[in-house]
């Protein structure tokens, strides 16, 4: 699961471009391949699975070789029940020794075993929480992406309706240098005119902020312009109950929760199997080579096999395996009472979500239909003031009014693809 999503990553050359053209596709791509957030946790994974072994669950030998070698100098006086007696001055002693050792345990009342399966369902809960990570970020790139969008849309309306304001800006100036409106009608059309260029201005700066906040949660470190093509078009989605079973089958988060239910009563099993008693199996060889100048041997050397079994258990140590006992199972009953809350989380954020998109698909088609009135208000407006039968205050309310149903049009269309967007990371969607 988690290698398909790397390999998803690596097309990314145009990056040098000094202009960048980005789609919703080659945001996603970027984001997988450089959002600092999904480096961090694949190594989370890489350790998880390194981990996963049978030596580290205790199921192989372990094997130690060691050697040491010693040299002293002595003087020595000694004195036999014979009679005879023996003098040394600097007498040196030389002493090797060498030896391999394996110990394996052979019984453990089958932790080893569980601790495998631990292991096993450790490494699953780091690529539940990978696969989580991918969907969060991914969801934050598109929403992130739509958002800025949804900016550079409003800047292109700001920008159309500048140059209406300067097209009545140039019907009023000739209407008063004819004589046909009054000084402060032309005023009043500059001041509206000098307005909107503040507007187009603010736009401007939300707009770079909103491309700097993608670039960031893309993982690149660019000063080049960046345009965006989109289109808000809806995918379309499952029925609810099927998009709630879809959620409670494939979200990573669920599936992050009822792995770490395992863990903890895989790690009870382990617990309780520490009751049992233990059954190790020791082989060795050593070899030992001693000479010596003075004393009761002047050399000796041995070598050979040992080899044998041990058991131990555990008859008390202050009930503290109890005590471990019965926090695993805590533990066990802790996360399975999570679970069953992010279930019922999860699935009030699907109903909640799936009502949002509901009631933005209805917005969309009203403000359709508002939007083509508005259009057509202000090119009667403009011809009824161009011909002097309206006054400045009814186009720049039929101006204004206009404008308020683009941005309304465009905000429904834009919280309907919010809404998809989040809906599909709630039932696992994102990506497959």
């Amino acid at each position: 699961m988690i290698k398909g999503l790397f390999i998803l990553i690596g097309m990314i050359s145009f990056i040098q471009d000094p202009h960048l053209v980005m789609d919703e596709e080659t945001a996603v791509s970027i984001a997988l391949e450089k959002n600092f957030d999904l480096i961090l946790e694949s190594y989370q994974v890489v350790l998880a699975e390194n981990d996963n072994t049978m030596g580290n669950a205790g199921m192989l030998p372990t094997i130690d070789l060691s050697g040491e070698a010693r040299q002293s100098i002595q003087n020595t006086e000694q004195q036999f029940f014979s009679g005879d007696t023996q003098s040394r001055t600097a007498a040196k002693t030389t002493n090797y020794n060498a030896g391999v050792n394996m110990a394996w345990t052979l019984f453990d009342g089958l932790k080893m075993f569980a601790t495998k399966e631990r292991l096993e369902e450790i490494q699953k809960t780091n690529e539940y929480a990978f696969r989580a990570q991918v969907q969060n970020v991914l969801s934050d790139v598109m929403k992130a992406f739509y958002n800025t969008a949804l900016e550079q849309e409003r800047l292109a309306l700001l920008q159309s309706t500048l140059a209406l304001s300067e097209e009545r800006v140039g019907i009023s100036k000739e209407k008063y240098e004819v004589g046909k409106a009054s000084k402060l009608e032309y005023l009043q059309a500059q001041v509206d005119y000098n307005t909107d260029q503040s507007a187009l201005v603010r736009q401007q700066e939300v707009i770079a902020r909103s491309k700097l906040a993608l670039l960031q949660l893309l993982g690149l470190d660019t000063s080049d312009s960046l345009s965006l093509q989109y289109n808000y078009e809806l995918n379309g989605l499952l029925a609810l109950p099927e998009l709630e079973e879809t959620a409670l089958q494939q979200n990573p988060d669920l599936q992050y929760l009822q792995s770490q239910r395992e863990v903890a009563m895989l790690t009870t099993r382990e617990r309780e199997r520490e009751l049992y008693p233990s059954l190790d199996f020791n082989l060795g060889y050593n070899y030992s080579n001693l000479k010596a100048e003075a004393g009761f041997l002047q050399s000796n050397r041995t070598n050979g096999v040992n080899y044998g079994l041990s058991a131990t258990m555990t008859l008390f140590d202050g009930l503290n395996q109890q005590r471990a006992i019965q926090n695993s199972r805590i533990q066990s009953e802790y996360a399975m009472t999570a679970f069953e809350q992010a279930k019922m989380q999860l699935l009030t954020a699907i109903r909640s979500g799936f009502l949002t998109l509901k009631n933005s698909l209805t917005l969309v088609a009203l403000e359709e239909q508002n939007l083509e009135v508005a259009k057509e208000n202000v090119e009667i407006a403009l011809e009824r003031y161009r011909i002097g039968k309206s006054n400045p205050l009814e186009i720049r309310e039929a101006q204004n009014n206009a404008v308020n149903a683009q941005i309304r049009h465009l905000e429904a269309l834009n919280s309907a693809k919010i809404a998809e967007i989040e809906l599909k990371r709630l039932s696992g969607q994102i990506i497959n």
